[in-house]
């Protein structure tokens, strides 16, 4: 049975996405263009990107944009391998 996936996980998996689609895992992306591909608004976005950086999955850069630890990297790929 497929588990359903929760807000950060579509966060993170579409950040490794779109870094990937730059040509670095570790590439910085603006977190309101993922907010966006993910059907979030801005202020869930920003909850979800600072959740995510006290749990040492992203980092964050300069303006509004996070990139993936290694820790969140793993997680990503332990996301992606259960489909």
């Amino acid at each position: 049975m497929k588990k359903s996936r929760t807000k950060d996980e579509f966060f993170l998996i579409k950040l490794y996405q779109l870094a990937r689609a730059e040509g670095n895992e570790e590439e910085a992306i603006d977190c309101f263009a993922i907010g966006r591909e993910i059907g979030q608004n801005d202020k869930g976005i920003k909850v979800i990107a600072n959740q995510l950086a006290q749990a040492n999955f992203v980092k964050k850069g300069e303006d509004n944009t996070v990139y993936l630890t290694s820790h969140g990297l793993g997680l990503v790929q332990e996301l992606l391998s259960e489909f």
